[in-house]
């Protein structure tokens, strides 16, 4: 009878703790969608909260690397970096094979300006795994903004390999290019447009206003068609750039650019004007007066 006592009492202990562990666990899982929910309604801080809790409810759950690196960017979306950092490095010592933290981690580290930190770790990225596209986007346009417009143009075209569609390639495709795609010649067009190759700059601008007809891609061919002397071509993307946005000061830049190839000296330097009024650099706009 004690014999028997004792293993009831196992039996009960033993049910005590599954339970136990499924009360915790359930908690777990219950503060985890509550974060997410608050995410999607952008509360920062109440998804820290929640996540937060989730970690200190189990301790020893294999996700909350992966909680941490989401606390890590909600501290980067409010604004707090060096805490972001100190998480991400945290996350990666306990993940150092995730190249999700580690991308998380140099987009902190260029947001804080320490471009040549943001590199390495993409670097690093794209040892670890040399299919990881984003990478190649952000390593490229960060080489962009250091200056090295080669190493920009190659890390370009690989992710712009990268999100193309194999089939695509091998039919030579005319479906509207993806939003991926299309992220990808907007880097392109820039390249292009900052090593004077402005024929394939335009090119990639066509694909983008087809896809998002925006002021600010009107005034980027238009540069572009100016640069060619293409003046009909640019008055036109200046003209549907305006109508969406008439306080483009970028625009105002393109047409002042136009009269003044235009010998309309007097338009030239109103909308010069006009432009210094929106924000346009002074220099630039001084620049197109000192032309001969």
């Amino acid at each position: 009878m004690k014999h028997l006592l004792k293993k009831t009492l196992c039996v009960c202990v033993a049910l005590a703790c599954g339970c136990l562990m499924l009360i915790a666990a359930t908690d777990y899982m219950k503060y985890v969608q509550w974060g997410d929910d608050a995410i999607a309604k952008q509360k920062w801080d109440d998804a820290i909260t929640y996540f937060e809790e989730a970690m200190r409810i189990e301790p020893s759950n294999p996700q909350n690397v992966l909680l941490l690196s989401n606390v890590a960017m909600l501290h980067h979306y409010a604004g707090e970096d060096s805490l972001a950092l100190d998480k991400l490095t945290h996350a990666r010592a306990m993940a150092p094979g995730s190249v999700v933290i580690l991308n998380n981690r140099a987009r902190v580290l260029s947001a804080m300006g320490r471009n040549e930190d943001a590199m390495a770790d993409y670097r690093l990225i794209l040892s670890m795994d040399s299919t990881y596209a984003d990478a190649y986007y952000d390593l490229g346009a960060l080489e962009l903004q250091q200056g090295d417009v080669k190493g920009a143009e190659a890390n370009a075209l690989r992710y712009m390999s990268l999100v193309t569609p194999a089939d695509s390639v091998a039919t030579k495709s005319s479906a509207s290019p993806t939003p991926a795609q299309l992220q990808g010649e907007l880097l392109l067009a820039v390249i292009y447009s900052n090593t004077r190759r402005p024929e394939e700059a335009i090119r990639m601008y066509n694909d983008i206003i087809k896809a998002q007809p925006e002021a600010v891609y009107y005034s980027a061919r238009a540069m572009c068609r100016l640069q060619l002397e293409h003046l009909p071509e640019a008055a036109d993307d200046i003209a549907r750039g305006l109508e969406l946005d008439p306080n483009d000061g970028e625009l105002y830049f393109c047409r002042a650019f136009l009269n003044k190839l235009r010998f309309r000296e007097e338009d030239a330097r109103e909308d010069a004007r006009k432009a210094l009024e929106l924000g346009v650099d002074p220099r630039r706009v001084h620049a197109v007066f000192s032309m001969k």
